[in-house]
């Protein structure tokens, strides 16, 4: 079965490839071929080549962005949000021993009854609870490093948030690409059609021949040594 509309990059960029490049070595090895055979195979592996170049350029775009922001994005956002939950457990405990023997509200109003409900909050929801008890702080009685204590805990909010944000654009970024990636895969798979249109037009009655110019993307990927499996003709087969 050719590589269809929707299949993932990585197999589309496979499909054109094994196509292109049998195309090119058809002159060379089928020895059985006029020259005008030859010249069509140059010809339309002439028309895949481009396509080809784009395929791969796209999946190593994705691949360099995953593994190289995308990744460090996450990453920031993962150790941002332990720098803000150290922050919090810091700040209750400042602020409960602050209150300690004072009358009026407790730690409990700003940091509430278990201070892991904040901790544990989703990475995108805990800046903006954080925040909630920045301000809630402000109802309670003075106490040494009041002020401090807020300051620190609204540095380490706006650190998180400023990571978050580098998030989102990075993955807006990688559904940009993505959504390219699927416009090509879109355009290869017609491509793949044409070409073995062409090829079918060319040799008619030769199915085998012609299918070994294409990846069979129905059939489980294998060793290239088509010979160790006992089959000498045939399509050319995932692997």
């Amino acid at each position: 079965m050719l590589a269809g509309p929707t299949v993932p990059l990585p197999v589309m960029c496979r499909a054109v490839a094994r196509t292109c490049n049998t195309l090119t070595v058809a002159s060379i090895v089928d020895i059985d071929r006029s020259a005008e055979d030859r010249e069509f195979f140059a010809a339309e592996a002439a028309k895949l080549l481009p396509l080809r170049h784009a395929l791969l350029a796209k999946l190593r775009e994705i691949e360099d962005h995953e593994l190289g922001p995308g990744d460090q994005n996450q990453s920031a956002v993962v150790l941002g949000d332990q720098v803000l939950d150290r922050g919090v457990r810091a700040g209750n405990t400042r602020t409960k021993l602050g209150l300690k023997g004072k009358s009026g509200l407790g730690a409990e109003h700003a940091f509430g009854n278990r201070v892991d409900d904040l901790t544990d909050a989703p990475h995108r929801n805990e800046p903006a609870l954080v925040r909630e008890a920045i301000t809630k702080i402000g109802d309670l009685p003075d106490y040494d490093d009041k002020a401090k204590v807020q300051n620190d805990l609204l540095a380490r909010v706006e650190l998180q948030e400023g990571l978050l944000k580098a998030r989102d654009q990075g993955d807006a970024a990688l559904s940009k690409l993505e959504s390219e990636a699927v416009k090509l895969v879109v355009e290869a798979a017609d491509k793949l059609v044409q070409a073995k249109a062409a090829l079918d037009g060319r040799f008619p009655r030769q199915r085998g021949y012609v299918a070994s110019f294409f990846l069979d993307v129905s059939r489980k990927r294998r060793s290239r040594r088509d010979d160790d499996d006992g089959e000498g003709s045939g399509g050319g087969s995932e692997g």
